[in-house]
């Protein structure tokens, strides 16, 4: 892996713990002491969320697919993204596949009925054809 990406899930995952920090102290709150347990935490989300903003250069020349954001705002597994990539290119190379073989018993079927109708059409067609 990369060190860019590295970097930024240990900014992910500390600004996820501090949120969720945030969040247990903000239910539980009681106090003054509270307060300055809360502000805390919530100067250290700021400090999480400008590390993020500054990360942000080391990923100008990455490109997600929209389909892979797509299956994360349908909380489904973005590495699963690839297997289903793999999953419909293969049922299309099979649609192809097929699709040429009908095309190929189409073109045999008209030579077999030209071949009977029209002998000589046929016999010059094929000396064009090489």
């Amino acid at each position: 892996m990369e060190p860019q990406f590295k970097e930024l899930i240990d900014i992910l995952d500390g600004l996820t713990q501090t949120v969720r920090h945030v969040g247990i102290v903000a239910s539980e709150f009681e106090d003054h002491r509270s307060q300055d347990v809360l502000n805390t935490m919530i100067d250290e989300m700021v400090r999480g969320l400008k590390k993020l903003n500054d990360a942000k250069d080391n990923f100008a020349n990455v490109q997600v697919p929209y389909e892979v954001l797509s299956y994360i705002d349908q909380s489904r597994n973005p590495l699963l993204y690839n297997k289903d990539c793999y999953e419909r290119a293969k049922l299309k190379d099979e649609e192809v596949r097929e699709r040429m073989s009908a095309l190929q018993s189409l073109k045999d079927s008209l030579i077999n009925d030209l071949r009977s109708s029209l002998p000589d059409a046929m016999e010059e067609y094929k000396k064009s054809q090489g």
